[in-house]
């Protein structure tokens, strides 16, 4: 945008300003199609997202986590809440087990893994 405006106030030619719509126009088609992945650990809840769009939940809702590798090798992370429900964290699959291990460990939700 910045780009934009300087072309136009500063009557460079035409073509930095289409060049910086273009751009943006790329970037917006991209926030657009780019799927919420991942999870976010506070002090007192945890956000996560699903196809279904952001969930979340106290952490004293959360009964346990269950952090290993799936059968590709990469993270994988279940939550269980106390109601009995389930819900697989997204984003995980590059992250190192003992990072995981110790941030949900820190905030007092026991891990098994």
């Amino acid at each position: 945008m910045t780009a934009v405006y300087l072309g136009l106030t500063l009557e460079l030619s035409r073509l930095v300003p289409v060049l910086a719509v273009i751009w943006l126009g790329l970037v917006l088609a991209r926030l657009v199609r780019n799927p919420g992945r991942g999870f976010r650990l506070d002090s007192d809840r945890i956000d996560w997202f699903t196809g279904k769009g952001r969930q979340s939940a106290r952490l004293d809702e959360v009964e346990s986590v269950a952090i290993g590798h799936g059968t590709d090798g990469r993270t994988v992370c279940v939550l269980r809440l106390a109601n009995g429900r389930t819900a697989a964290l997204s984003g995980v699959e590059r992250m190192d087990q003992g990072v995981l291990m110790r941030e949900f460990g820190r905030r007092g939700i026991r891990v098994i893994a």
